[in-house]
């Protein structure tokens, strides 16, 4: 029998199933068209009521991670992962569509801020000056994939329309002749996701998330951008590949393309 803690602040126990089957799932020990247990064996497994198994269940379901037939029982899904090469540049637009997947934007929101210490010392700025927030939420196939926190030197005049901001960010500076960035520093980490993340992702609290951070530079090394990206762990992935020998692949890892 599966132990789950039920201790005073804990998760639900259909929260704590759901995760557990989830990672099960990801990790392929439910393998794609195969069925998941029963709901009496989950409800034997983890010593639950068959309400809690159903609702554990249930979120697998609304996920996209199982489907319930019937006479056939629940059936893992195939599952959508997308992979980014690490070592190229490129626009979410332009990844989803090599994928052949539709880039979409859920939410898009611009606004003026004044710079926190944080931010000051990034942009080289006083505390309190101006600076640009977009906020987004990007899809594909209409799928929230990732939110978008990115900051921009207030130097620049961007509009504050939110309108704008549903295509490609980099496409936008182009077209209003603010140069695309020529270096990149990045930083990778393994969060859960708040509820602001969950929400926004269409995920659970606590979920995986992976945490993007970019800070992008212009030809005289100014810190064009600052960007926190939050991934839905369970449709993204980062692929390293090194000591390739293939040109053509060497080529497509140092092409440089607008993001």
């Amino acid at each position: 029998m599966k132990s789950l803690d039920y201790t005073k602040g804990a998760p639900p126990l259909y929260m704590q199933i759901y995760q557990d089957l989830k990672e099960k799932i990801i990790g392929k020990e439910y393998e794609y068209g195969k069925n998941i247990p029963t709901e009496l064996e989950l409800q034997e497994y983890y010593g639950v009521s068959r309400i809690t198994v159903r609702q554990a269940i249930f979120s697998l379901e609304r996920e996209g991670l199982v489907v319930r037939t019937r006479g056939k029982g629940t059936i893992v899904c195939k599952q959508e992962v997308i992979e980014e090469l690490l070592s190229s540049i490129k626009s979410f637009t332009e990844e989803m569509r090599e994928r052949n997947m539709i880039p979409g934007t859920k939410f898009a929101e611009v606004s003026k801020v004044q710079a926190n210490e944080t931010l000051a010392d990034i942009f080289s700025c006083e505390t309190g000056a101006p600076l640009y927030r977009i906020r987004r939420i990007r899809t594909a196939n209409e799928k929230p994939i990732v939110l978008f926190d990115t900051y921009i030197s207030g130097r620049y005049q961007l509009p504050l329309e939110n309108e704008p901001y549903y295509g490609s960010l980099y496409r936008l500076l182009e077209d209003l002749g603010i140069q695309a960035p020529v270096g990149i520093e990045e930083r990778f980490e393994a969060v859960t996701a708040d509820s602001e993340i969950a929400g926004a992702l269409g995920v659970h609290i606590g979920d995986p998330i992976m945490k993007r951070t970019r800070i992008s530079f212009d030809s005289d090394v100014n810190v064009l951008e600052y960007t926190l990206s939050y991934y839905n762990a369970a449709h993204y992935t980062y692929v390293v590949y090194a000591g390739t020998t293939d040109k053509n692949t060497q080529d497509k890892n140092t092409e440089e393309q607008k993001d």
